[in-house]
């Protein structure tokens, strides 16, 4: 590992990514790749974050950020030029990163991404200049390429992300059956893919639980991956049994979406129990989740995403509430659930509905459930869990030695 002056043994870190952390625009994604770079500065690494110049709606975004480095790349002229044309810059694309990692002198680089150019423009230049590289891949294009349109677009996602995959030296999933699944299908050297799960934020229960204004809540909007339609007839087969339901979206913003879910509530006479919470910051997350009794997942019944867990189970378990997953038994949701008893699973709306009257009126269920999802929290502690990833990093590092004794014999 290079040493660096003052901090013996230190690092430097250089993190490519599209998930930029912002307090006002709330994002699991970005909230984990803040999480790696705080852990890895505790560490003592010097760590510096590169991301394309746009923000989160495709506006160029010039405000400066400390650990920052904005650059003009494929993802900011897509929003300008479209795909495929914005790939005709790849060559000032692969110079601008260039620069940055010969300036910086990194010792290793963390990839994360979903955009396929992202995955494979820092490679080249890592290539170049002979630095590791490690991939963090939230949802690979083997799951997203099932609600994505164009069959030879997501073909050529999957194999770019296949080939970036298989040249990093060490590739980082969030769940076994990913991980699993990424070396199945693009043949991936196990020694060189590890499993760190997503994590947590514990909170200290300081004070006695207000009156909770919700029975259930559901964090974010519809997805396409989500059973939107089994969500509906869930709250339909409980209003039955609860006359005073009262439930909310959070993070439902203006617009065309809203307006197809306040069409969808009305049908089933589901609107007038139903709160839609526009976006809040990500830091209010919590005090929203902590005015319901409980959150509810749901997921496709596409086979292949067993594979993941819904972010919101964070959200939940920080708050203290128990998890009622409509989705697959047999699924990395469930057994998470089951895991650390936090909740409640099944595979039909009516009988999620069920369990969900029967949690609602025993409180001292609920009181179990929150200690469980209390304890859940402590042990999927961001501190906790990035530990090995640390490690990993560190071997990669001294693989390198530091770039003072390598960066020379790049390309100028």
């Amino acid at each position: 590992m290079a040493d660096h002056p003052g901090r013996p043994g230190s690092g430097r870190l250089i993190v490519v990514s599209e998930f930029m952390h912002s307090n006002d625009l709330p994002s699991a994604a970005g909230t984990r790749v803040k999480a790696l770079m705080d852990f890895m500065t505790q560490k003592g690494w010097d760590v510096l974050e590169v991301v394309p110049l746009v923000d989160i709606d495709g506006r160029h975004s010039t405000e400066p950020l400390a650990n920052v480095k904005k650059l003009i790349t494929y993802e900011t002229r897509r929003h300008d030029l479209g795909s495929p044309f914005a790939a005709i810059f790849l060559p000032s694309d692969l110079r601008a990163y260039l620069y940055v990692f010969r300036d910086f002198r990194p010792d290793v680089v963390l990839i994360s991404g979903y955009s396929p150019f992202l995955l494979v423009e820092p490679l080249v230049v890592c290539k170049l200049l002979a630095i590791p590289v490690a991939y963090d891949v939230l949802d690979s294009w083997l799951l997203l390429s099932v609600f994505h349109p164009g069959r030879l677009r997501n073909w050529v996602r999957r194999a770019i992300e296949n080939y970036a995959l298989s040249h990093g030296d060490l590739v980082v999933g969030v769940t076994k059956t990913q991980v699993d699944l990424l070396e199945r299908a693009y043949g991936l050297d196990p020694d060189r893919v590890m499993l760190v799960p997503r994590g947590a934020d514990p909170v200290q229960q300081t004070h006695a639980r207000s009156p909770a204004k919700y029975d259930i809540i559901h964090v974010g909007p519809p997805r396409d991956y989500y059973d939107n339609e089994g969500l509906l007839e869930f709250l339909v087969r409980l209003s039955s049994l609860r006359s005073d339901l009262r439930f909310a979206f959070l993070g439902i913003a203006e617009g065309a979406v809203k307006t197809r879910l306040e069409g969808e509530l009305a049908k089933r006479s589901l609107r007038d129990l139903t709160d839609l919470i526009p976006p809040v910051p990500r830091s209010e997350v919590l005090n929203w989740t902590r005015t319901a009794r409980a959150g509810v997942i749901t997921s496709t019944k596409n086979p292949i995403y067993r594979a993941a867990i819904s972010t919101k189970s964070f959200d939940y378990i920080n708050a203290g509430i128990p998890i009622l997953f409509l989705g697959l038994a047999h699924s990395e949701q469930a057994e998470f659930i089951e895991r650390y008893g936090i909740g409640r699973v099944a595979e039909t709306p009516s009988a999620l509905a069920n369990q969900a009257n029967e949690i609602l009126s025993d409180k001292r269920a609920l009181e179990e459930f929150g200690a469980n999802a209390q304890k859940a929290s402590s042990l999927l502690a961001w501190t906790k869990i990035l530990e090995p990833f640390y490690r990993r990093m560190a071997m990669l590092s001294a693989t390198r030695g530091g770039l003072d004794g390598g960066a020379e014999s790049g390309p100028e």
